[in-house]
């Protein structure tokens, strides 16, 4: 392990546990009030579309032609007008992003499903064809489930990879706390 790499974990494993647990208690609290996590994530989003259309805006004006800078200045006010919708109609958002959601998830199980048919015989195509039946069967499930779904399905989604990337954080925080004892004995 590159020594810079070390010294970061060994000096940051301590808030690395504490982010960690926090999107694990975060994660569970979404599981449990999935529509809480869903409109809340639907008003970040919305937060983050309107910093992304700043940015276009601003990116607009480096366009050689006019046709160009009106296009991606029409982009930026797409991209604005979604965001403040989000963020105003955070519950009316979920219902959007679910119906988006459930087309991506059952898009990439069939386009996953592809791919490891096609890679037959390499390794981890099997794990790549089960991660597309998984995708396919989530999509079909918030499809079928339409509106509905969209009362669970985000906040759900958002609290498992929460407890997923909590659970990394804090493996990764121990790992940090191994190298930090390591350098105490070796001072």
């Amino acid at each position: 392990m590159d020594p810079e790499v070390r010294e970061g974990l060994a000096r940051s494993w301590k808030t690395l546990m504490g982010i960690g647990i926090a999107a694990i208690v975060l994660g569970c609290i979404a599981i449990l009030v999935p529509e809480v996590a869903a409109v809340g994530t639907a008003i970040f989003i919305g937060w983050i579309l309107l910093v992304v259309g700043a940015f276009l805006v601003a990116a607009a004006f480096s366009a050689h032609s006019i046709g160009t800078v009106v296009w991606r200045l029409l982009w930026a006010a797409l991209t604005v007008i979604v965001g403040v919708w989000l963020i105003v109609e955070p519950h009316n958002g979920t219902l959007t992003l679910t119906l988006v959601l459930g087309i991506y998830f059952l898009l990439m199980g069939i386009s996953r499903i592809a791919v490891a048919f096609m890679g037959r015989g390499q390794p981890n195509a099997g794990l790549v064809g089960l991660s597309g039946v998984c995708g396919l069967l989530i999509g079909i499930l918030v499809l079928a489930k339409f509106p509905s779904s969209a009362d669970w399905a985000i906040g759900l989604l958002v609290g498992i990879d929460l407890i997923f990337a909590g659970w990394t954080l804090t493996s990764v925080a121990l790992v940090g706390k191994e190298l930090s004892r390591g350098s105490a004995r070796s001072a």
